[in-house]
């Protein structure tokens, strides 16, 4: 086919990659669902779609939206991620949405743990504005035509959005900076001071 994806994400959004005997495809890592040719794929968990990058433009809004939020932007990237895992789970989805391209990363397996941290912040930890651009761009990267990979992708908003409001601790506040999850999910992509 000539709209075949070498890396891809089926309806649910598990990841799949080209790498397999005579082209076919299998879930990244490997959760035991097969080996698939495309058209199978499509057939059994389609609608497919491509993994790609987020735009520079979707990435900056998101980095601005969190440094504009200062102590609360990062609380309020989490309750983003928990809401929109939250609300496409009660569809039908699975994690895999948010992990779906790059599955095998470190970042995704903190990732897949990390959304759940937002279901305890309370409102007065989130700024509302901050929150609406987040949830819009969140529900974007994973239902849209592409496939984002988030996992890397927000960890390095994140850092961004630091530099932009003065440093780390401008951007979180005293409960996140204390989490050793948090910290290992965001440190490498800051610069340590």
């Amino acid at each position: 086919m000539a709209d075949d994806f070498y890396r891809c994400a089926d309806r649910e959004g598990e990841g799949w990659i080209r790498n397999g005997p005579g082209g076919t495809y299998t879930t990244y890592p490997d959760v035991g669902l097969g080996q698939l040719t495309r058209q199978e794929l499509e057939e059994q968990r389609g609608p497919l779609r491509p993994v790609g990058a987020m735009t520079s433009e979707d990435s900056q809004a998101l980095s601005e939206a969190i440094a504009k939020a200062g102590k609360k932007g990062f609380a309020t990237l989490l309750v983003a991620l928990y809401r929109t895992a939250r609300n496409l789970m009660d569809d039908g989805a699975t994690t895999a949405v948010f992990t779906a391209g790059r599955p095998g990363s470190w970042e995704a397996a903190l990732l897949r743990s990390i959304i759940w941290k937002g279901e305890d912040i309370s409102t007065s930890r989130v700024d509302e504005e901050a929150l609406e651009v987040a949830q819009a761009l969140l529900y974007k990267w994973t239902t849209g035509p592409v496939q984002v990979e988030l996992a890397d992708g927000l960890a390095s908003i994140l850092h961004s959005a630091a530099q932009k409001a003065g440093g780390w601790p401008a951007i979180t506040d005293r409960w996140l900076a204390r989490d050793g999850q948090l910290e290992r999910w965001t440190s490498a992509y800051r610069i340590q001071p």
